[in-house]
């Protein structure tokens, strides 16, 4: 398994796709999984 991801970097990805971007998008600006913003996303609720 890889490394845990920052805390910083978790963060931006949230308010990214709290500001309208789909999580297909915000997989793409941050070179992470789909499956990692998706898991994010359930986590913050």
């Amino acid at each position: 398994m890889g490394k845990s991801h920052p805390i910083e970097l978790r963060s931006r990805v949230i308010a990214f796709v709290e500001e309208g971007n789909t999580h297909r998008e915000a997989s793409r600006h941050f070179r992470v999984s789909p499956r990692f913003v998706n898991n994010l996303v359930i986590l913050k609720w």
